[in-house]
């Protein structure tokens, strides 16, 4: 079982990079699904094979789903939907305004995460065409950021249900019955085992696709911190539209200088992180004839489910003056913009990016829980973490 997720800037090249490697999983007898969340259906241009909702043959071993997030709402999730729109209908807002505010933040993306929960069992691989943002991985830590006791919780809650209707009148809003809460039980639940699979290095693989841009490449340094923050295996960077040596002509003289220098630029910054570059090609890549070509290019005889290089992950010591030491790895993380926290059974790291303030919670041993949190602060490239012991 393998999930392999691909991002990168618009127009990096996702959609043709991550057919190609789904083409080329299936030629080396691997049973794959690639999942599509790009809604301008890139993915069918490249394939030149409308991709429907549900898996559509593509080629021997190979299947592809492009998602219909309204679908997927309305079928899966309709009943939480409909009451949040309840709630705001409420508040006076107009029905149709109310459906659209009502819609997940980066529902797209959020609902093609779940997919894999749906058929990460029923294919050998899974290639995710187009990665969630910084903001949309934040739900996949939903169980953490409410607490382990969340679902309990919220079971706990159910049998109140029908006494809330009837305080309805009272709170001026409708409150949730039985099987709204029955549906987010499953939703959280549902969370928990994505992010099992997502934060399991020896399944899961995030790939960076980069054009040979100064936009392109810092998209992709941001990108490696968040996924390094969310503790999920980067294991493959992939420099896309590379003019070729052979190309002589004046006219692309700068830009394959300024092509040259980022390239010797994102060996170093990414080292030792695997680097593959495809060169940009003659015309514009439809089809699974020039889709095989991409694939013999970029993995030749490799097998593209390896594990091309696995980063570390957080890590947890504890050295012999009893104090515990976290690292986490945050390549490219400025060193003044980190900030920590407890809360809870969990450590809250929080990094100031450009997109944003990005917030994650890992889980701390038993025995930090009864220490006191000394100080943190980054170097080499890691966010090291110091407890001691409460009589210390």
């Amino acid at each position: 079982m393998r999930v392999i997720f691909y991002t990168g800037k618009g127009g990096a090249g996702k959609s043709v990079i991550s057919s190609a490697t789904g083409l080329k999983l299936a030629q080396m007898g691997h049973d794959t699904l690639i999942i599509s969340s790009d809604p301008a259906h890139t993915l069918s241009d490249a394939v030149e094979t409308r991709v429907q909702h549900t898996p559509t043959p593509i080629d021997d071993n190979l299947h592809a789903i492009q998602v219909d997030p309204i679908r997927e709402v309305r079928e899966k999730y309709g009943v939480i939907q409909e009451y949040i729109v309840s709630l705001f209908k409420s508040r006076g807002l107009d029905e149709v305004l109310a459906y659209e505010l009502a819609a997940l933040p980066n529902m797209t993306e959020f609902i093609s995460m779940l997919k894999i929960v749906e058929f990460v069992d029923s294919y050998d691989v899974v290639v995710l065409d187009t990665v969630p943002s910084g903001e949309a991985l934040k739900n996949i830590y939903l169980p953490s950021l409410l607490g382990a006791s969340a679902t309990k919780l919220i079971k706990l809650i159910m049998p109140f249900a029908n006494i809330g209707k009837l305080v309805e009148p009272l709170v001026g809003m409708p409150t949730p019955d039985r099987e709204v809460i029955k549906e987010d039980i499953k939703l959280l639940e549902l969370l928990e085992q994505l992010r099992k699979i997502i934060v399991n290095r020896e399944v899961t693989s995030l790939r960076l696709i980069a054009n040979p841009d100064t936009f392109s490449m810092q998209n992709m340094k941001r990108t490696h911190l968040l996924a390094n923050l969310y503790d999920i295996n980067v294991d493959l960077a992939i420099i896309n539209k590379v003019i070729p040596e052979e190309v002589h002509d004046s006219y692309f003289h700068e830009w394959k200088n300024a092509q040259a220098k980022l390239l010797l630029e994102a060996e170093s910054a990414f080292y030792p992180l695997p680097i593959k570059k495809l060169r940009l090609f003659e015309s514009e890549i439809k089809g699974l004839k020039l889709l095989n070509r991409v694939g013999e290019e970029l993995f030749g005889d490799e097998d593209p489910a390896k594990i091309y290089f696995e980063g570390r992950a957080v890590e947890i010591k504890e050295h012999e003056n009893g104090s515990l030491e976290v690292i986490v790895p945050l390549p490219f993380a400025a060193k003044d913009v980190c900030s920590v926290e407890r809360t809870g059974e969990d450590l809250s790291v929080v990094i100031s990016t450009d997109i944003g303030e990005i917030r994650n919670f890992i889980p701390l041993p038993a025995i930090a829980q009864i220490m006191q949190l000394a100080k943190a602060k980054l170097f080499n490239g890691a966010l090291h973490i110091f407890f001691i012991s409460g009589d210390g």
